[in-house]
């Protein structure tokens, strides 16, 4: 059976605002929360990273208005600022327990694409 391809909404929201695996996995931890506050040090265990790294995740997660601070409990709560983005969110959690190498590679083009443009501002260019 052939795989569903990535919707082309889905592909542009990952080149767009997926800046890491990480990035992603964290995300995961948050929404399959269901809304309860997850803490730091569970990120952190959960994606075998340290609390810097894992803080630091959280921190983008935040600023992407994916997660907010919960207010009775330490930690932050999955909380997408828009129903749009709660709708893009399901659709990356999909796609990503169904097809994790090509959701992978998405990202990781993004990566190579940066390191490609760092790259060429370094290239001798002979004046001409």
């Amino acid at each position: 059976m052939a795989r569903e391809p990535i919707p082309e909404e889905l592909r542009r929201f990952i080149l767009t605002s997926v800046p890491s695996v990480p990035f992603v996995e964290a995300l995961l931890v948050y929404q399959g929360a269901g809304g309860t506050p997850v803490a730091l040090e569970t990120v952190a265990s959960r994606l075998y990273i340290g609390e810097k790294a894992a803080a630091e995740i959280v921190e983008q997660l935040a600023a992407a208005r994916v997660i907010a601070r919960a207010a009775e409990e330490p930690g932050y709560r999955f909380q997408p600022a828009t129903p749009e983005l709660a709708t893009v969110i399901e659709q990356l959690a999909f796609f990503y327990r169904t097809q994790l190498v090509e959701v992978t590679n998405v990202i990781h083009s993004r990566t190579l694409r940066r390191a490609h443009q760092f790259a060429d501002a370094f290239k001798l260019r002979k004046d001409t």
